[in-house]
């Protein structure tokens, strides 16, 4: 059992790494792209003979939009910009050397400080600035051209980020498919060990829930950087309303997700404490999981939630009055608050979810 849970391990991470390759192809063209340009612009429009700073500024402009997030290309843009900017002035006045970088350094961080910024723009402000009154060879003045070449090489990035944008919804959708999988796998995977009274795989479906928050963390950066892309591609906008439902559903999706955990963790211990739990409740898991597969489906291909929604409040019918056990008394209470959730996924209002599976509770007064 170690073994195949090591190699569903390895499996998942070489995934990982192909999807990642794939999802950045792009990026890294438009990256190397735009470092070129910006060089190219820099020497032969304003004549500067080694323009070294605009490729650099454009790198860590793109090199950050990788992830898409044009907040901190932003950040990014404006942090080396204000670095180079404060070390022109200040070595063009004082010259080079080792005090001088640490006035450089100082007055480049308050720079940056007072735009009320993160921590990324005052990083790179500094950094910028120790390169400026490092490089700066002795006798000679760049007089501003690495501040011209910073501007130039920050504006082509992200103009190539604005005018070649990713699609959207392509890392949303990925995420959230990846998140409603890991959740279909937890619930089966319980059922079956609950079934076979396998401890080991119990013991492997837990550590496997257990890793799923960084995915959900993953998606909501997805989703808000699909946001940013609408926002500055007008040809994308019209993906703003698929985004939002994806936003809608993250967070009970992501209570979901909590709630596998305790199920897992319970039901690993059931397991351990030898219950036998009530079989209806190993079936409700299974259906559970069927109807995560339909709510995954419909969620990340646009399509109405008609049909997950009708699965959820069907599976709900199912639920048992009793778990069989301690520790199954606990996994029935997680399926009762998942089925909340998920129905919270396909937009109905909480409200209504609470009240549409407490009807469905064995004994629970009709109307």
């Amino acid at each position: 059992m170690a073994a195949v849970s090591a190699v569903d391990r390895l499996r998942r991470v070489a995934g990982t790494r192909v999807r990642r390759l794939r999802d950045s192809g792009l990026p890294v063209l438009q990256c190397a792209l735009a470092a070129g340009l910006a060089y190219l612009v820099a020497r032969d429009l304003f004549g500067h003979p080694v323009p070294f700073f605009a490729p650099i500024a454009c790198v860590l402009v793109l090199g950050v939009g990788v992830t898409n997030r044009l907040r901190r290309s932003v950040e990014l843009a404006v942090g080396v910009s204000l670095g180079v900017a404060v070390g022109d002035l200040i070595v063009a006045l004082i010259g080079p050397g080792w005090w001088q970088i640490s006035v450089v350094v100082g007055l480049a961080l308050l720079a940056a400080l007072l735009f009320d910024v993160g921590a990324l723009l005052l990083n790179q402000a500094a950094v910028s600035a120790v390169l400026v009154a490092t490089l700066q060879p002795p006798g000679t003045t760049a007089a501003f051209s690495r501040w011209i070449d910073t501007l130039v090489g920050a504006a082509i990035g992200l103009a190539m980020a604005a005018t070649l944008p990713s699609h959207p919804l392509t890392r949303a959708r990925r995420g959230l498919t990846e998140l409603l999988e890991e959740l279909e796998a937890v619930l089966a995977g319980t059922a079956d060990a609950l079934d076979a009274g396998d401890g080991d795989a119990a013991a492997a479906v837990l550590e496997r829930a257990r890793a799923t928050q960084k995915r959900v963390d993953t998606l909501v950066d997805a989703v808000d950087a699909g946001f940013e892309i609408t926002a500055i591609a007008p040809l994308r906008r019209r993906h703003r309303g698929e985004l939002a439902r994806l936003r809608t559903a993250i967070r009970p999706v992501d209570l979901a997700l909590r709630n596998a955990r305790v199920l897992a963790r319970r039901g690993h211990a059931s397991v351990l404490d030898g219950e036998e739990p009530d079989p209806d409740l190993v079936l409700v898991m299974r259906r559970l999981a069927e109807a995560v597969a339909v709510l995954r489906e419909e969620l990340t291909t646009g399509e109405s939630t008609d049909g997950a929604r009708s699965d959820l409040l069907d599976t709900a019918a199912l639920v048992p009055e009793q778990g069989g056990g301690y520790s199954a008394e606990v996994v029935l209470a997680q399926l009762r608050s998942m089925l909340v959730d998920l129905l919270g996924a396909t937009g109905m209002d909480r409200d209504d979810a609470v009240a549409a599976v407490a009807r469905m509770r064995p004994g629970a007064p009709e109307g």
